[in-house]
C-alpha cells in the first residue's frame, strides 16, 4: 500500500438554505450552519471524507473552505495511510483557519485507512464497544414552556439524557432549570446544562450548586475556557461534573495542563475542531491517564457525528454521545445516518472506515462554494 497516493481533492461548503436558523443564547442572532466537507480520492479510486461544521450570523460561512483551499494542493501525491506523517505535515501549514480547517483532512485520511484495512474505524482504533448512550442536544426555545413538548418527544424517541441549550442569562436559566427539575426530576432522565461561557464566576458557582443539589449530570461551559481560576474553584467546591466549552484549549499540551491543574472534571473535545482523529485518539489516552472521561462534543452533520462516534467507541472513558435532535436538518447529503435507538443507544455505522455514504450530487447542488484540485 506504499504506492497509494492522493490524486484528487474536492472541497465543499454545503448549506441548507431551507433549514431554520438556531440561536444558542439569548444575545445571539439565529445562526446559519455550513457543512465544510473534504473529499480525498486516491489513485486506485479509494475515497475518504471528513467535515467540520461552522456557524455564523447573517450568511453562510466561507472562511473554512477558503483556508482549506490554501492547504490542500500540497496533499496531492501524499499517502493517506501514513496518518501521523500527514498530520505532522498539516500542523506545519500556515492558515488562519486554524485546527478546524485542518481537521476534516485528517478525518478523511482515516476514512481511507479504515477502508483499506477492511475495518470500521472504531475497531481499527481499539474497538472498546459498538454502541454507547447518547443525549439529545436541544435548541434554545423562546419560552420555558416550549421545552416541555420537546423533552417529551425526546423521551418518547428513546433518549435517556438531554442537554439544555439555555438563554445564558442567569435568572432566565434558573427559571428553566427549576421548571425542568419540577417536571422531570423523578423520571430518571439525566439532564445537562450548557451556558456557552456567558456566566460570571459568581453565577457559575451558584448554578453549579443548584445543579449539584438536583443531581444533574454536568454543567458545561459556565465561563470562558481561559478563566482557569474559576474552573479550578468550581471543580474544587462542587461534586458536579464541570465541563469546558471544548472549542478553545484543544491541543494535547493544553489538555494535559488543564487536567494537571484540576481545572476540569472531564475533557470536552471534538475531532472536527481539535485537528482530527489523530489528536482526539491521543486525547482519550491523556484523559484516561488522569482517570477522567472525555465527553465528546459532536453536535453537527453526519460526517461530524461519525468521526467523533468512532473514536468514542474505541475507548471506554466516554459516557455519552451528543446528538442534535430533531435530526433532519443535520443529515443533508448523507445517504446513511446516525440516530439513537429506542433504548437510548447510538450504534457504530455499518461499513468500513467512517461507514458513511454521501450523495455527492446533492452535496454539489447545495454548496455555496467548492474547489477541486488534481
Amino acid at each position: 500500500m506504499s504506492d497509494l497516493k492522493i490524486a484528487r481533492v474536492e472541497l465543499y461548503a454545503v448549506a441548507d438554505r431551507l433549514a431554520a436558523p438556531i440561536p444558542w443564547a439569548d444575545n445571539q442572532e439565529p445562526l446559519l450552519y455550513t457543512n465544510n466537507i473534504v473529499r480525498l480520492i486516491c489513485n486506485d479510486g479509494t475515497e475518504g471524507a471528513g467535515a467540520t461544521i461552522s456557524y455564523t450570523e447573517n450568511d453562510f460561512d466561507r472562511c473554512i473552505i477558503e483556508s482549506q483551499r490554501t492547504i490542500v494542493p500540497g496533499l496531492l501525491g501524499k499517502n493517506p495511510l501514513a496518518t501521523q506523517e500527514l498530520y505532522d505535515w498539516l500542523m506545519a501549514r500556515c492558515t488562519w483557519g486554524g485546527l478546524p480547517a485542518k481537521s476534516p483532512i485528517d478525518i478523511a485520511a482515516w476514512d481511507i485507512k479504515g477502508k483499506k484495512a477492511g475495518m470500521p474505524l472504531y475497531m481499527l482504533l481499539g474497538g472498546a464497544r459498538s454502541k454507547m448512550l447518547s443525549y439529545a442536544s436541544t435548541p434554545m426555545f423562546d419560552t420555558v414552556e416550549e421545552y416541555f413538548p420537546y423533552i417529551d418527544d425526546c423521551i418518547e424517541h428513546g433518549f435517556t439524557a438531554i442537554k439544555l441549550h439555555c438563554y445564558c442569562v442567569y435568572d432566565k436559566d434558573v427559571a428553566l432549570v427549576d421548571a425542568v427539575q419540577a417536571r422531570y426530576g423523578k423520571t430518571g432522565i439525566r439532564f445537562m446544562l450548557d451556558t456557552a461561557t456567558f456566566y460570571t464566576p459568581e453565577q457559575a458557582m451558584k448554578m453549579a450548586k443548584r445543579l449539584e443539589s438536583y443531581d444533574w449530570e454536568w454543567l458545561e461551559a459556565p465561563v470562558s475556557d481561559y478563566d482557569y481560576n474559576t474552573y479550578k474553584r468550581l471543580t474544587a467546591k462542587t461534586d458536579l461534573e464541570i465541563s469546558s466549552h471544548g472549542n478553545c484549549l484543544l491541543t494535547l499540551q493544553e489538555v494535559t495542563y488543564a487536567l494537571s491543574q484540576g481545572m476540569w472534571s472531564d475533557v470536552r473535545q471534538d475531532a472536527t475542531v481539535c485537528g482530527g482523529i489523530t489528536p482526539l485518539n491521543k486525547c482519550f489516552h491523556i484523559a484516561e491517564g488522569f482517570s477522567k472521561n472525555l465527553e465528546i462534543q459532536a453536535m453537527g452533520y453526519t460526517l461530524t457525528q461519525a468521526a467523533n462516534l468512532h473514536v468514542a467507541l474505541a475507548h471506554n472513558n466516554c459516557k455519552y454521545f451528543e446528538q442534535f435532535y430533531p435530526y433532519e436538518d443535520f443529515e443533508l447529503g448523507a445517504i446513511n445516518t446516525i440516530r439513537t435507538d429506542k433504548e437510548g443507544f447510538v450504534h457504530a455505522p455499518a461499513g468500513n472506515g467512517l461507514g458513511i455514504e454521501m450523495d455527492w450530487d446533492k452535496v454539489k447542488e447545495m454548496s455555496v462554494a467548492s474547489y477541486v484540485f488534481e
